[in-house]
């Protein structure tokens, strides 16, 4: 180590500095308020008279340091080579210097109301911590600006400033315009689901260590091992959950005091329970939509799982489990295991973070009964075969398929994979130029890849009298006529209906629903050229927002409720310091973006590639934020921790190591077969695809029909005794028949709730508040779907998805019913009260306060 001429001055300063920190926390802690009954000393108790002494020591063997190495310099450079240099005690120095770092950041930002009980003693400590904290701060950069050579990439670090200073002139133009940042436009959310400061650390932590096991510890199928481990560990962790009251997880209401889907959640699950009574799956009142990957996953999921949605959920939460699992082949696949690893991790604790602020945020997890999730572990499929196809393209014919054959996957959850298929071939001309015949021939296997997978569905849908892809097309003229030919400043409401509707007004609903209150003096984007650009930026701000803004590590309920970017009226306005810590964040990022440029080029760099293009999909849809970046924003958490991972190598390696991504002996083996081999294995690719596929429509033949051959009379004459012990014989039954919009049905009954006089949940029939008590349910068979009322007290038993008849009189909103027979051995029997005359329409009951109603 070179012996600087300043290094009498620099241990000067570094001894004065600890000399005066020691002084001041020992003034600190003595002016703190003072134990009444176990002073000893001064007012001190005993523990406190130790902890002043020792400080008061530190500041005595500080101060001694700092004189003598004022008048003896010799003794002051060979002390400071000693205390920073390579030897034996300069390695002792920088893992106490790195302890003390680490202890005193945990002591001092981990919050007091962790303390349960001890807040008082947690702050009388508080500067004992900070001066842990400034010391080991002092130690490092000691060690740090000690070194003659610096392990910076300046390169790097040049390229990384460039485009940060550049992402900074756009980050001014967004929080003083307010674009991309504040807006009233509909289907426009807050941040995504955050990762805690203190969950950010252990994942960085848990990084660092895979990096030395890495390096040591490596055997064949390594990266398999990892891989079933990983999904193994986050499969328990997020099936362990509880599943949280939320707007899609309504209730829990009696009789059965449980969690139900509702809105768009109802939606999706309506539309498997048809094929669960073997019916065609079910969707928005149609046959043919263009989504129907989820809803054959929800009816398998049904088929092996039951009905019940706590233990539904937790199986869906353990098979998507898979996401963090392909993060960390996605940073195998550019040799950045550690980085990998670590991103994994995140998208693991940001998988319990999400279950857990399901009632907090408005957002999409793995316990929602949703498509953007699936649509992540799509869009990350997207991402890894992409970056295996690029490695050696003309040899990976195959990765092509794979990669249509992911696309194809990603669009039967979400119409935006269009934009990747069109856009992704056109990213990886650059990389097979200037073979552009080669390049043709794979944008055709994606095509062909595409067309595969989705066969089978578009098949069905041929065979049912659809136009093949036609659903694609109407979802995009669904998109152009709700989104680009209305130009309302505030979003209005839709009509409630009976029918699985979709939410045409998401923004309003969860102002309601959360208690947001927009700004109304601000207009809506009406023009392509105004909306686009606006939700794109506010797609990227809210993902980059998922990032911790503070160092204080605080739990989840603290950070989402002192912090307002979860609100969709956020103005833009971010509290004191977390702009400084986002901005540094940004640059992490940006750090990460061109490292990978720097280390594989065109391949390092198509993540970002994708998430922009996933993006850019959003954008035209007039989506962003919220659940819309689910599928897309934990790229941004690989980037960042590539970035953050380059500093802690910069640093370290500053002071002798030799830390770096890539392990030794690790090879890329990327395709290096044979033309017949490729050809098979083409072959094989292409059958996988359509197995696939075809376990979609093979979905609607596990269940017989369920009704076929049901007697209404026949029912109706079994249950005589029952019906005659409510008032209803046989022949008043047949004379209410002859009304006017009379109905008798039968079918399965899903989510049987009971609600109170003037209680319901907003916005959709039959569950809309009412001013009587009744008991509602959704009925499926082979009438198709209706939303039930009848009136009366609570029902006592009311099992969910069990076969009912149903007596009573169609409304334009709701099927009014008169009776409900319960078809299972209890056979039980309800009728409506108070009763009314039998002839549609029913007389609707008027209530008093009391909920005595006539």
């Amino acid at each position: 180590m070179q012996k600087f001429q300043s290094s009498q001055k620099m241990f000067f300063i570094y001894c004065t500095i600890l000399a005066l920190c020691a002084i001041l926390a020992l003034t600190s802690f003595l002016i703190s308020p003072s134990e009444s009954g176990n002073a000893i000393f001064l007012g001190l108790s005993i523990t406190r008279l130790l902890l002043v002494l020792g400080l008061f020591t530190v500041f005595i063997f500080f101060s001694l340091l700092t004189i003598r190495s004022a008048k003896d310099q010799t003794w002051a450079e060979s002390t400071f080579e000693e205390w920073f240099g390579n030897g034996r005690f300069g390695s002792v120095t920088r893992w106490l210097g790195g302890i003390s770092f680490g202890v005193g950041w945990i002591g001092v930002f981990v919050p007091t109301y962790y303390a349960k009980g001890l807040e008082n003693y947690w702050i009388r400590l508080q500067p004992i911590i900070l001066f842990i904290l400034l010391a080991g701060i002092a130690t490092l950069v000691m060690i740090f600006v000690s070194r003659k050579k610096s392990p910076i990439d300046l390169k790097i670090l040049r390229g990384s400033v460039f485009l940060f200073l550049a992402s900074m002139v756009v980050l001014a133009f967004m929080l003083f315009s307010k674009t991309g940042v504040f807006s009233l436009e509909d289907f426009w959310y807050g941040a995504g689901v955050p990762i805690l400061a203190g969950q950010l650390i252990v994942a960085i932590i848990g990084g660092l260590l895979f990096l030395q096991v890495e390096k040591k510890w490596t055997f064949k199928n390594f990266d398999l091992a990892i891989f079933f481990l990983i999904f193994v560990v986050t499969a328990f962790l997020w099936a362990r959950e509880p599943l949280q009251k939320s707007f899609l997880f309504a209730g829990p209401y009696p009789p059965n005091q449980t969690l139900y889907p509702f809105a768009d959640a109802f939606a999706f699950d309506v539309g498997s329970q048809f094929a669960l009574i073997g019916q065609k799956l079910f969707f928005y009142n149609t046959f043919f939509f263009e989504r129907p990957l989820y809803l054959s996953f929800l009816l398998y999921l049904h088929t092996f799982f039951g009905q019940n949605y706590e233990t539904l959920m937790a199986a869906q939460a353990g098979i998507f489990a898979i996401l963090p699992a392909l993060i960390y082949l996605i940073g195998r696949s550019f040799n950045l295991r550690s980085v990998g690893f670590a991103a994994a991790l995140v998208a693991m604790l940001r998988g319990i973070n999400a279950i857990a602020a399901s009632n907090m945020i408005d957002m999409a997890n793995q316990k929602m009964i949703l498509t953007d999730f699936p649509a992540a572990i799509g869009v990350a499929l997207v991402v890894l075969i992409t970056c295996e196809w690029l490695k050696a393209p003309k040899k990976n014919q195959h990765y092509a398929l794979w990669l249509g054959g992911a696309l194809g996957f990603t669009l039967m959850l979400r119409t935006n994979a269009l934009m990747l298929l069109a856009l992704l071939p056109l990213y990886a001309f650059f990389k097979f130029a200037p073979d552009w015949k080669g390049w043709l021939l794979h944008s055709f296997l994606i095509l062909f890849a595409v067309i595969a997978i989705t066969l089978p569905w578009e098949l069905r849908n041929r065979s049912l009298g659809g136009q093949m892809y036609g659903p694609i097309i109407t979802k995009f003229q669904n998109v152009i006529d709700q989104r680009y030919r209305t130009s309302t400043s505030v979003p209005v409401p839709i009509v409630p209906t009976t029918q699985a509707s979709v939410l045409q007004s998401t923004h309003l609903i969860s102002i309601l629903y959360l208690g947001n209150d927009p700004v109304q003096d601000v207009t809506v984007c009406s023009s392509v050229t105004c909306f686009v650009p606006t939700h794109f930026l506010h797609n990227i701000i809210t993902s980059l927002l998922i990032l911790p803004t503070s160092p204080v590590m605080d739990n989840l309920r603290h950070v989402i409720m002192a912090n307002p970017y979860w609100s969709p009226s956020w103005d833009g306005v971010f509290p004191p310091w977390t702009l400084f810590f986002f901005v540094l964040n940004v640059f992490f990022v940006i750090l990460g973006i061109a490292l990978a440029w720097d280390r594989n080029g065109l391949r390092g760099i198509a993540p970002l590639a994708i998430f922009m293009f996933y993006n850019l999909a959003n954008a035209f849809a007039r989506t962003s934020g919220g659940r819309y970046i689910v599928p897309m924003d934990w790229i941004v958490t690989i980037y960042f921790l590539l970035g953050v991972f380059q500093v802690i190598f910069w640093v370290v390696n500053s002071v002798g190591t030799d830390w770096k991504f890539k392990s030794d002996g690790t090879k890329d083996t990327a395709g290096n077969q044979l033309t017949l081999t490729k050809l098979s294995k083409s072959v094989v690719v292409v059958v996988a695809l359509l197995g696939f596929g075809a376990l979609i429509p093979l979905s609607e033949t596990l269940h017989v029909k369920r009704y076929q051959g049901f007697s209404v009379e026949h029912i109706i004459t079994e249950n005589k005794q029952n019906l005659d012990a409510v008032g209803l014989d046989t022949l008043s039954i047949d004379t209410f028949r002859k009304s006017p919009d009379a109905m008798i049905l039968v079918g399965r009954a899903l989510y049987p709730r009971s609600y109170k006089k003037d209680q319901g949940d907003p916005f959709f029939y039959p569950t809309v508040k009412m001013p009587f008590p009744r008991t509602t349910f959704t009925l499926i068979g082979p009438d198709g779907e209706h939303g039930i009322i009848l009136p009366g007290s609570t029902s006592e038993y009311f099992p969910h998805a069990s076969d009912v008849l149903v007596i009573g009189c169609k409304s334009t909103k709701y099927l009014d019913a008169l009776a409900v027979i319960i078809l299972d051995e209890n056979r039980s029997t309800y009728i409506r009260t108070p009763l009314s005359n039998l002839q549609c329409p029913l007389q609707q009951p008027v209530c008093d306060n009391n909920s005595n109603c006539e």
